[in-house]
């Protein structure tokens, strides 16, 4: 392979939760490529959010093209900096604001049991096991913290000389990428229009106000990464089938447009497919804003894709690994999962100075983590298995029942077809 393994060596980050959201406990530590997959509603997204919030608020540099910002974590970070909000000022309003609720106590995992209580612990997990720790303990109105060391600031904990950046495509991208010039104009005429006060603006969560302003204030990346560029080429290439372009528009902002390669032209991407749509955010933001050592969250990158590019998509995932760059997904998608699957078998391959000529890239078994969220609210590693890769155990449930189910009523039809012969004779 010509793609060298460029994962740069950080302390390993290692969040444990209880009775948060969906989740009744889970403890989970981030690789270059971590997966959360399970059914709906189990708190994928919740835990994803999670990571978001812990690694954005304490940011040296939040990273906007802007000379203003009225992000949450730039807010956060100042008020910080001054030393006029505690540890559990910053994380009871990171939580609320992040997460889009009034209460922090509305995160709590309902039960039934009036001892309900929600608590998160943060670790990094360094060589020398010297590894700081803080835990949050919110349960009857109160919000309560411990630490490793009485000294040990939060703050001081995430924070360090250029530090590597976050970025996070929600679920919702497509049609917030849609909506994005219109939200952003309406928000801003209600504030310059006078005796508003009783005009109730929706609020959004951080992660969705951050999306947007990426998307509104996007520019090229004026010192783009080599391999990350070639990357990108390749997606357009070989998924998109045309390029993502950038145009501006009478109003200021910029409209996302699509070229195909077959028809050569430019147009809006409200007359492209959702394919294009979705994997558009993509493009942009690892065009315009991510470089090696920094951590991208795809929420369900198959979406809307076609079986084979969904796996196209579990090639180019691996190939971001390559170039640096940590990535976290949730997924449902069964294509994605088995493609990873080969991809570490390519690696073992490759390890035992076999040449694969099947994939362009590979992962090797430690680089990958495979969370499994499911209904109860546990979440649990799965671990890769040469026969059965990374896909959950009720994947292959749901193959077996509907094999069997088409195999009945095979049967069946067969059995109607003869007792019609016998009947006509």
């Amino acid at each position: 392979m010509s793609e060298d393994n460029k994962t740069q060596e950080q302390p390993k980050v290692e969040i444990e939760v209880k009775n948060f959201g969906p989740i009744a406990e889970a403890n989970i530590d981030l690789r270059p490529l971590t997966v959360f997959v399970g059914p709906s509603n189990t708190g994928k997204t919740y835990f994803a959010t999670l990571l978001y919030m812990m690694h954005t608020i304490f940011r040296e540099s939040y990273g906007f093209p802007a000379t203003e910002s009225t992000n949450t974590s730039e807010y956060i970070q100042e008020e910080t900096l001054d030393y006029k909000l505690t540890d559990l000022e910053i994380v009871e309003s990171a939580l609320e604001r992040y997460f889009d609720v009034p209460s922090v106590f509305d995160l709590i995992r309902f039960t039934g049991n009036d001892k309900d209580f929600l608590e998160f612990i943060i670790k990094l997990i360094y060589s020398d096991k010297n590894n700081p720790f803080f835990s949050f303990i919110i349960q009857d109105a109160k919000i309560t913290t411990n630490k490793s060391a009485p000294e040990l600031n939060i703050y001081n904990m995430f924070k360090k000389k250029n530090q590597p950046k976050w970025y996070f495509l929600p679920a919702t991208r497509n049609g917030i990428l849609h909506s994005n010039r219109i939200v952003a104009s309406s928000l801003m005429e209600k504030t310059l229009r006078k005796n508003s006060g009783h005009v109730h603006i929706p609020t959004l969560s951080t992660v969705v106000v951050d999306y947007m302003q990426y998307l509104t204030l996007y520019q090229d990346n004026n010192k783009p990464n080599r391999t990350l560029t070639e990357i990108v080429d390749k997606l357009e290439s070989q998924v998109l089938g045309g390029k993502i372009e950038i145009v501006k528009s009478e109003s200021g902002y910029p409209e996302v447009h699509f070229r195909s390669n077959d028809l050569g032209q430019s147009v809006n991407l409200t007359r492209t497919s959702a394919m294009v749509s979705e994997l558009a955010p993509l493009v942009l933001y690892l065009r315009g804003y991510v470089n090696p050592g920094d951590t991208l969250i795809i929420e369900e990158p198959e979406a809307h894709l076609h079986p084979s590019a969904q796996a196209d998509m579990a090639v180019i995932l691996a190939r971001l690994v390559r170039a640096g760059v940590k990535v976290i997904i949730t997924t449902h998608s069964d294509w994605l999962l088995q493609e990873i699957g080969n991809l570490i078998r390519a690696g073992e391959l490759e390890k035992s100075g076999e040449k694969v000529t099947d994939l362009p890239t590979s992962l090797q078994t430690e680089e990958v983590g495979i969370w499994h969220f499911q209904k109860n609210g546990m979440v649990e590693e799965i671990p890769y298995s040469r026969i059965d890769g990374v896909e959950p155990l009720e994947y292959l449930d749901v193959a077996e029942d509907l094999y069997n189910r088409s195999a009945r009523l095979q049967n069946r039809l067969e059995e109607l077809k003869g007792e019609s012969k016998r009947e006509s004779e």
